[in-house]
């Protein structure tokens, strides 16, 4: 938890986090997934939410690279390496549905977030702390699910409930 709450505080004032934040998220999460299950189904968890994580980033890659007619390496001045550490770290503890509901609601939460603050001061940078604040949402989450019967972000069991 304090990783994380590291990494937020790291972003949100310097907008860059310490690089060995990351192998220590990564231990912890890993050693918090296995708690959760058994090591067949968290290296196949992770591999899937690896293998949906590289294909985010290979779209994007392609998507800019036929905007701007040229390669474009979009960990170079469009996302920066925090955040692919960070959801890189996370698609080792989250089993894939909850990833994938994880990635898309923070990015949207983060998104809203960066809109009000635009709206509220037009002089604000345009470099967004995406690997802070999807940070510190895992680390409510993570609160959520420790305090929860009915959440658990190591299994996708809990999402059947929710479905009518």
């Amino acid at each position: 938890m304090t990783g994380l709450i590291s990494v937020f505080c790291q972003d949100l004032r310097y907008r860059a986090v310490y690089w060995w934040c990351f192998p220590v998220i990564f231990v912890l999460l890993l050693v918090l997934a296995k708690e959760n299950a058994d090591w067949h189904s968290v290296v196949a968890n992770s591999l899937y939410n690896v293998a949906f994580l590289l294909l985010q980033l290979a779209v994007l890659t392609v998507y800019f690279s036929f905007r701007q007619r040229k390669l474009v390496i979009i960990t170079k001045g469009l996302l920066g390496w925090g955040d692919v550490l960070l959801l890189l770290c996370l698609a080792f503890y989250f089993s894939p549905l909850t990833y994938l509901l994880f990635y898309v609601s923070s990015l949207i939460i983060v998104l809203l977030f960066t809109l009000l603050i635009r709206l509220k001061d037009k002089e604000a940078g345009m470099k967004v702390p995406l690997a802070g604040l999807q940070a510190l949402l895992f680390a409510i989450l993570l609160v959520a699910d420790w305090n929860s019967s009915f959440i658990n972000t190591a299994s996708d069991d809990w999402l059947l409930y929710l479905i009518p």
